[in-house]
């Protein structure tokens, strides 16, 4: 029986907010998106991942599916995310079923992507973002936990090949912008958390 995981789905679930990108009309889902930048912040960085032959394996959360894991810095902002990317799927499964989460290490926070929503299909084919897609305007900007990792897992939205690979990220890149705070915002932060669990004890 095949499993089957909407985004869609988790969007109402959860409460999460959607948006599409008018030019290439991927799908871009936030959880509890609405990040904050600190008062200052050391520079705006970006975090390139080459996705070449990771395989697209199950449902969300299945411990069959590739997690990478990406020390950002504390309490870093994620403000923008693009992509330029080679997928394939392996009949029956289809492009629009590869889907990738950006989360903190919580998962409590993050942003869904489908680069192929819509192409219903088997095969190879292309995406493009055309350049950095601005997660704050969309008000799908979020931040990661005091330990700065940013969780990166590879998923499929329907299950054809239980324990086994629908499809592969053939080649490409993912690029993630984010802030870093200054050392002294950092510092401010976890005291303030440190101060805040004091106040509920």
């Amino acid at each position: 029986m095949k499993l089957f995981v909407s985004l869609a789905a988790l969007a109402l679930a959860a409460g999460m907010a959607s948006a599409k990108d008018p030019v290439n009309g991927e799908l871009l889902t936030g959880l509890n998106s609405g990040g904050t930048s600190p008062g200052g912040y050391t520079t705006r960085d970006l975090l390139v991942i080459d996705v070449s032959g990771i395989l697209s394996m199950d449902g969300f959360g299945d411990p069959d599916n590739v997690v990478q894991n990406y020390n950002i810095g504390a309490n870093s902002h994620v403000t923008g995310i693009g992509w330029n990317v080679t997928l394939f799927a392996d009949s029956p499964s289809w492009l629009s079923e590869m889907s990738v989460a950006f989360q903190n290490s919580a998962q409590n926070a993050g942003v869904f992507l489908t680069p192929g929503v819509g192409d219903n299909i088997s095969g190879t084919k292309s995406y493009s973002s055309g350049g950095i897609v601005d997660l704050v305007g969309l008000g799908l900007d979020f931040n990661v936990d005091a330990n700065g990792l940013l969780r990166v897992e590879f998923f499929e939205g329907f299950v054809d090949y239980n324990n086994d690979w629908d499809g592969i990220w053939q080649s490409g890149a993912l690029t993630i912008e984010y802030v870093v705070p200054a050392p002294g915002t950092a510092a401010l932060l976890a005291t303030a958390g440190l101060v805040a669990l004091r106040r509920r004890r």
